[in-house]
């Protein structure tokens, strides 16, 4: 288990700013082409003289009052005295490598002292050298001073592990620093996107100057009020790409993350979407730290995970991802959420028709594709559509007859039930040829959700607390998230590993989202976290929707089909479930050797290691 070992922060503000120095330095090692290399010059025992000397000239360059990562260099572990010198005035972060007992360290130069913290989850090269595995993450808080920060440290590995990451949900860290030497930086940067929305805090990421990819990365969607001020995704405000010796320095604005979280808490969806910052376009935040309107701030409560026998291929399904025009949103909000009214023949009864006259044309294409298939290739396993977005009545009528037809497995997003606001929920139905299997009813609460006709008010909307896993004879098991759910790493990882030693193999998630990007990035990240396959559903209109899993593939990372903006398409895509259960079984070392290129699959994140 892992240990939080919580300790008074000296990472002091500056008038609410965090001033923080990102040095991005040589090795000095034949590290690129060479992963061996990693795994040797982690070694410090071997530094000589001139390496202490050459990283003690690199402490010279620190500042008071600030925060510095330093990228790993042999001579740090020659320089713990000069670490602890300098620990009075500043705070600094860097890789200390394998110490005389077997240790992967990090040191954290804070308050007066330098903190050893033991890597925890262990990458191969750190098995090879026989590393001794961490069990301790020093969270340093600020209950005793607010004028310092609440923060943590993860060595390289561990932010591949997440049971970590979910660890850290409950700290409420204000930011995350990440020391690594890792020639996946890219795969990193999409974690620290997903992070700072899920987390809702600042993270910072230092390589080596021989593998680059150090970042900063903040929760906001833009720097300033104006459209053309927009960052990517989720606030990448540096970065390095290739081997590159540089030095930065980013001021990252605490206050206004405070501000931020306190104006959530208190005011959430009855809030304006930007809570009133005058520098900034925020990310919204989990309900850890959004009141959504009928429940205030926190974790959202789950009375259970649910494992439902569902007989499915869990080989390598046929998947067909309907990224489909939906009906303007006008349309749900002045039906309150309901598309078949029997009392009323107006206009938007017949753009209601038009719509589902559409999707039904769509299945039927989908019918014809499938029928042109080679023999043997026919056998469509999973229809995938996006939230809240058929009714209930078309569900039943030609959803189910489509299943019955292919004898696939459709999940898709239905209107509300009933007539009364009491009747409220947000729906995904699990179908087959025999009609409705499951209805797993949305957990949180989002900006979108329940919108009364009257601008500015919301109607009730009842939540589901259970989470479900489909396993099938073989024990393989897939899960169903609704949008703002996803929002949520907590409600990700108890669905991939409560009660269980291996994640889902596959996760299907729907939405209805203007974010499409920042999903495809959690995705990404997920898929590598978890070591499965992720499938996304959107509306066309925000797009984003794709299949994403832990391989190697061409163009976007980790993206076996991506449908784009505005895109309506119904995509195909066999998912590689077996090569990933073969690949889980596996060690980085077997899939290193493996590893020729285009389709192979990826080294496995940390709770391969071990769980935690």
């Amino acid at each position: 288990m892992i240990r939080i070992k919580r300790g008074p922060s000296a990472l002091r503000l500056r008038e609410g700013i965090l001033p923080v120095r990102l040095f991005q330095d040589e090795a000095e090692q034949p590290l690129l082409g060479d992963r061996d290399a990693l795994r040797r010059v982690q070694h410090p025992d071997g530094a000589s003289v001139q390496d202490a000397a050459t990283f003690a000239d690199r402490l010279s360059r620190t500042l008071p009052e600030e925060l510095s990562v330093l990228s790993f260099h042999g001579g740090a572990a020659g320089n713990l005295a000069g670490l602890k010198d300098l620990s009075t005035t500043r705070s600094i972060v860097t890789l200390g490598g394998i110490d005389a007992g077997g240790r992967n360290l990090t040191l954290i130069a804070t308050g007066g002292a330098v903190i050893e913290q033991a890597k925890m989850s262990l990458a191969s090269e750190d098995v090879a050298e026989g590393v001794v595995p961490g069990d301790v993450l020093n969270v340093f808080d600020n209950s005793h001073d607010l004028d310092t920060v609440r923060w943590a440290v993860l060595n390289c590995h561990d932010y591949t592990h997440a049971d970590i990451i979910a660890s850290l949900i409950e700290e409420r860290i204000e930011l995350l620093v990440v020391v690594t030497m890792n020639a996946a930086s890219q795969l990193y940067w999409e974690y620290a996107t997903a992070d700072v929305h899920r987390l809702f805090c600042f993270v910072v990421i230092v390589n080596v100057a021989e593998l680059g990819g150090s970042g900063a990365f903040v929760p906001f969607r833009r720097l300033g009020k104006k459209r053309h001020a927009t960052l990517r995704t989720a606030g990448q405000i540096f970065s390095t790409r290739g081997p590159v010796e540089t030095t930065a320095f980013v001021e990252l604005d605490v206050d206004e993350l405070r501000r931020l979280r306190t104006a959530y808490r208190e005011r959430g969806l009855a809030g304006p979407k930007d809570m009133d910052s005058t520098r900034y376009a925020p990310l919204a935040p989990p309900e850890h730290y959004m009141h959504t309107h009928d429940r205030g701030a926190g974790a959202p409560p789950i009375g259970r995970v649910q494992d439902i026998r569902l007989d499915w291929n869990g080989n390598d399904p046929l998947v067909a991802v309907a990224q489909l025009n939906s009906l303007p949103a006008e349309d749900y909000v002045s039906g309150r959420y309901r598309l078949r009214d029997p009392h009323k023949l107006d206009d938007r009864a017949n753009r209601v028709r038009n719509f589902e006259s559409g999707v039904s044309l769509h299945l039927g294409m989908l019918e014809r594709q499938l029928a042109m298939r080679p023999p043997g290739d026919r056998q469509l396993d999973f229809l995938v559509l996006p939230e809240v977005f058929v009714s209930r009545g078309f569900a039943d009528e030609v959803i189910v007859p489509f299943c019955r037809r292919t004898n696939a497995i459709a999940i898709c997003g239905v209107d509300y039930p009933g007539e009364t606001d009491e009747e409220n929920c947000n729906s995904a139905w699990i179908m087959t040829g025999a009609g409705l299997f499951r209805s797993y009813e949305k957990i949180t609460r989002s900006q979108y959700d329940a919108l009364d006709v009257v601008d500015g008010e919301r109607m009730r909307m009842t939540r589901g607390d259970t989470l479900y896993r489909f396993i099938n004879g073989q024990n393989q098991a897939f899960g169903v998230l609704i949008c703002y759910d996803f929002s949520h790493f907590d409600l990700v990882h108890r669905i991939n590993l409560e009660g269980h030693d291996k994640p889902l193999d596959a996760l299907f998630v729907i939405a209805h989202n203007p974010f499409g990007e920042l999903y495809r990035t959690c995705c990404i990240a997920d898929s590598h976290r978890f070591y499965q396959h992720v499938v996304l559903c959107n509306v066309a209109t925000y797009g984003g929707s794709g299949v994403f899993a832990p391989v190697r593939t061409e163009g976007a990372r980790q993206t076996l089909m991506a449908a784009g903006l505005k895109n309506e398409t119904v995509a195909l895509t066999r998912l590689a479930l077996n090569a990933q259960r073969e690949a889980r079984d596996k060690t980085d070392a077997q899939l290193h050797q493996e590893a020729k290129g285009i389709g192979t699959m990826m080294r496995r994140p940390g709770i391969y290691s071990r769980r935690l």
